[in-house]
């Protein structure tokens, strides 16, 4: 019994065509240069020497206050709460931020993006209000880290840090962003939910981001004036999250 396995055809088809594609390639590694490669110093004298170098740039940021971040400053750490306040803050167009609705209008456009069913809300950001920590429709059970009304919907964000969403929470939320919705006589009632963990049988309403979605928002932010730099603080203390 002969004891070879029979080749594919495709490779011996490959192995007939391989010789001709290198022959062809030959001319081409003519022109090509070959860099050499360098082994960095890394003696005992050479480090202490950068070392030396370095010393008084990081001195001079330090005593500048290059290396604050006021975020970690205020205790803001991973309370939930915090930290939502200081989004809700981000996404409010009338907050002293000075972006108006550039934030909000890019986490909407995400959401849109990536949400089959989720509407295009850019037309609807004339009038927007902003609460955190809100109750919706009067629940003492239920409490939304962010609520915002804008011309046309109505939009709850729950926000997870390093907890999970409780038992049926999001389903609640739809159905409370639904209410509210049908109340205030809006078009569009919405749930946002924003962890870097992903919800256990989300409801298909619900449209998902994470927090590195939130920080490349604020990263394209302008980095020059007082607020650029604050929002870029943010977006480096929120980090820690993902």
């Amino acid at each position: 019994m002969n004891s070879l396995q029979k080749i594919p055809d495709d490779d011996i088809m490959l192995s007939r065509r391989l010789p001709v594609l290198l022959d062809t390639l030959r001319p081409l590694m003519k022109n090509v240069v070959e860099v050499p490669v360098t082994v960095p110093d890394l003696s005992p004298d050479r480090v202490t020497a950068l070392i030396c170098e370095i010393a008084p740039l990081h001195k001079q940021a330090w005593e500048a206050g290059l290396a604050i971040n006021i975020w970690d400053v205020a205790g803001l750490g991973y309370n939930e709460g915090r930290n939502s306040a200081v989004l809700a803050w981000l996404l409010d167009p009338r907050g002293t931020h000075g972006w108006g609705s550039r934030v909000l209008r890019d986490l909407l456009h995400l959401a849109h993006m990536r949400h089959a069913d989720w509407p295009n809300l850019e037309d609807s950001l004339n009038n927007i209000s902003v609460t955190s920590e809100c109750w919706p429709m009067g629940s003492v059970t239920d409490r939304v880290d962010i609520a915002i009304d804008g011309d046309d919907f109505v939009l709850f964000i729950e926000i997870k840090i390093r907890a999970q969403e409780g038992e049926e929470q999001l389903v609640r939320y739809v159905k409370a962003a639904e209410a509210k919705r049908q109340v205030t006589n809006k078009r569009w009632g919405l749930v946002l939910y924003l962890s870097s963990a992903a919800p256990v049988d989300p409801p298909d309403e619900v449209a998902l981001i994470n927090w590195q979605d939130v920080g490349d928002i604020l990263i394209h932010t302008p980095q020059d004036g007082f607020n650029g730099a604050i929002t870029q603080q943010f977006a480096q203390h929120i980090r820690k999250f993902y």
